[in-house]
C-alpha cells in the first residue's frame, strides 16, 4: 500500500454507479478505489454529478487522499477537445502534477443491433473512442514531465463480439 502517495491519476468515467443489488457497477470507479488504495490522489471525470460526488465522498473517506471530480461528455457537438484541455488544467491546478491517464467508457449494453439507435452509438463512441484520442493529446505534454503512463482498455467484445454491445465492441476495436 501506499506506491502511489503523491502521485495523480486522472480516470474517465470514476463515478460511483449502484447496481440493484447494492454492489459497484463502475470499472472506472472500481480503478478509482485501487489507485486510492495505493495513495495517489485522484481526478474523476463522468456526465453524473451525484455519481462523481459520492465516488469522491467515498474514496477520501476511505483512503485519505484527494479527489477532483469534474463532470465532463465527451460527446457529439460538444468542443471535446477544450473539455479534455480543461480536465488536465483542473489536474495541474490541484494537484501540480499528472501520472497516469485511465480511460474507461460508457456504452449501452444488452440492446441489439436492431433496436440500437444512433445516440446510444454515439455514447460509446465518443464516450470511448473520442475520449480516449483527446484526453490522451490532452494529457501528454503532462505525462512527458512525469514520464507517466496511459492505460486504454481494449475489450474481447471488440475483436469477437458480445450479444447486445454492438457500440461497445466498435469503440473497443477502435481503441
Amino acid at each position: 500500500m501506499g506506491t502511489l502517495k503523491g502521485k495523480t491519476a486522472i480516470i474517465t468515467g470514476g463515478g460511483r454507479a449502484v447496481l440493484s443489488d447494492g454492489s459497484c457497477g463502475s470499472i472506472g470507479y472500481g480503478i478509482a478505489t485501487a489507485y486510492a488504495k495505493e495513495g495517489a490522489n485522484l481526478v474523476i471525470t463522468g456526465r453524473n454529478v451525484k455519481k462523481l460526488t459520492d465516488a469522491k465522498e467515498e474514496l477520501e473517506e476511505k483512503y485519505g487522499i484527494r479527489v477532483l471530480p469534474v463532470q465532463a461528455d465527451i460527446s457529439a457537438g460538444a468542443d471535446n477537445e477544450a473539455l479534455a484541455e480543461s480536465v488536465a488544467k483542473q489536474a495541474m491546478d490541484a494537484f501540480g502534477r499528472i501520472d497516469v491517464l485511465i480511460n474507461a467508457q460508457a456504452s449501452a449494453s444488452g440492446v441489439t443491433l436492431a433496436d440500437h439507435t444512433t445516440e446510444q452509438f454515439d455514447l460509446a463512441v465518443y464516450s470511448g473512442l473520442y475520449a480516449t484520442f483527446h484526453y490522451m493529446k490532452a494529457c501528454y505534454p503532462y505525462l512527458k514531465e512525469t514520464k507517466g503512463s496511459v492505460i486504454n482498455f481494449a475489450s474481447g467484445a471488440g475483436l469477437f463480439g458480445n450479444y447486445g454491445q454492438c457500440a461497445y465492441a466498435a469503440a473497443k476495436e477502435g481503441i
